[in-house]
């Protein structure tokens, strides 16, 4: 009887050790405590002079984040739930010398998990840099620059269309319009920035290989106002196509003075200047003909741009301006590496984004092993046409044909 006593309460202390590990088991293995929001830290042009551009990318983003969190979040296994994106946006005033500062703050005090990237290539190359140094994972629109992607970066990615992408587009679109008819001398003005001077180059090396011929190729400075005698230059040439990357004012000014001096090529391609729509405003009819490339357009007949434009325009009374779109893409690409990752470890979720492989309002999206965009995504172009910025390029996606050519100054 005492034997069968002593069995029963080691039996009992058995179960009962075995049921404390399997709580503590439990206990030790359940999922961490998950954090109220993943915080995404945004150095940003929300003043100054590149203050508008700043406020088409932060609303992309806003955008974005509002159809992420009202589905719950972002699915994170090692949490066993959804969590909602937070952005913790900084002004950098437009002031290249005072982005690394805010970065730094955003990191060290803000706490950031991920960084999106800001608005334009001069305010944007000092964010990589900080990124870079902190292994923090940054998605980054605006940017052509591909010699910041030369530079061995591992935690910088961008869907926006390189030099490169831009230049192939400009003699795509070129190549799409009959043989006979097509214009095949070009005239570059190269403004004096990385952008402009790598986009001379591949110019240079592209448009030879295709049959093309830069007849004059002149250079100007940031600050400069007057441009007649590079006008001349390309009307003595007999240039029949334009390409350059002014700022506004100096786009502007381009285009007053290629009609002062009777100069109208067959076909104008002024980026950044005319990718906004103070463009049309300011110069009227006389803009018209003017082509650019955004990196996006609201007319895309992809997955996802409708719902986009909609609640965009509801929210801020208008169509999304380019960089608004392209700025919801690298939404759309951080939230898909987080799911995929399953986790916010940085190091991992740089893996993920590394490995994009999904559609989104871009069109497919994948990276190359330096951070950029594959270029199988959609290369768009637009002009200015009756006062609207048309979609013209791929013809598939197209909300209007190429007008060409650009007729003469007194008969518009």
């Amino acid at each position: 009887m005492k034997r069968r006593r002593c069995i029963r309460v080691a039996v009992t202390a058995l179960l009962l050790g075995l049921l404390i590990a399997g709580f503590s088991w439990h206990t030790t293995h359940a999922a961490p405590a998950a954090p109220a929001t993943i915080k995404v830290g945004v150095v940003d042009a929300l003043t100054g002079s590149m203050a508008a551009g700043g406020k088409w990318v932060k609303q992309g983003y806003e955008v974005a984040v509002k159809h992420i969190n009202s589905a719950g979040g972002v699915s994170v296994k090692e949490f066993g739930k959804k969590i909602p994106l937070e952005l913790i946006f900084l002004d950098d005033e437009s002031n290249p010398s005072k982005t690394s500062g805010r970065m730094e703050k955003l990191y060290s005090i803000d706490k950031v998990d991920f960084f999106l990237g800001g608005f334009a290539n001069a305010l944007i190359i000092p964010q990589l840099a900080v990124a870079e140094r902190y292994k923090v994972p940054i998605v980054v629109t605006t940017i052509g620059s591909t010699a910041e992607f030369d530079k061995g970066y591992k935690y910088t990615f961008s869907p926006f269309m390189s030099e490169q992408d831009q230049v192939i587009t400009f003699l795509d679109v070129l190549d799409s319009i009959p043989q006979g008819q097509r214009p095949t001398k070009i005239a570059f003005f190269e403004i004096q920035e990385e952008w402009g001077v790598a986009t001379g180059k591949y110019l240079k090396d592209f448009a030879a290989k295709r049959g093309y011929t830069i007849v004059t190729y002149e250079k100007y400075s940031m600050s400069a106002n007057d441009f007649s005698s590079l006008i001349v230059s390309a009307k003595s040439a007999g240039a029949e196509a334009l390409y350059s990357n002014p700022t506004p004012p100096q786009g502007f000014a381009i285009i007053k003075q290629m009609k002062e001096i009777d100069f109208a090529p067959k076909f104008a391609y002024i980026m950044r200047a005319s990718d906004v729509a103070m463009w049309s405003k300011n110069l009227g009819k006389d803009g018209d003909y003017v082509s650019h490339t955004g990196g996006w357009d609201y007319h895309l007949k992809l997955p996802g741009v409708a719902k986009f434009n909609e609640d965009y325009n509801a929210a801020y009374g208008n169509y999304p301006e380019p960089p608004a779109g392209s700025a919801y893409v690298c939404v759309q690409v951080l939230a898909d590496a987080l799911q995929r990752a399953g986790t916010l470890n940085r190091d991992k979720v740089r893996d993920a984004i590394a490995a994009t492989n999904m559609m989104t309002i871009m069109g497919p999206m994948k990276f190359k092993s330096n951070g950029r965009g594959d270029g199988k995504y959609l290369q768009t172009m637009n002009q200015w046409q009756n006062g609207k910025d048309e979609l013209i390029w791929p013809k598939d996606q197209a909300s209007a044909p190429l007008a060409y050519p650009m007729p003469p100054w007194n008969k518009r």
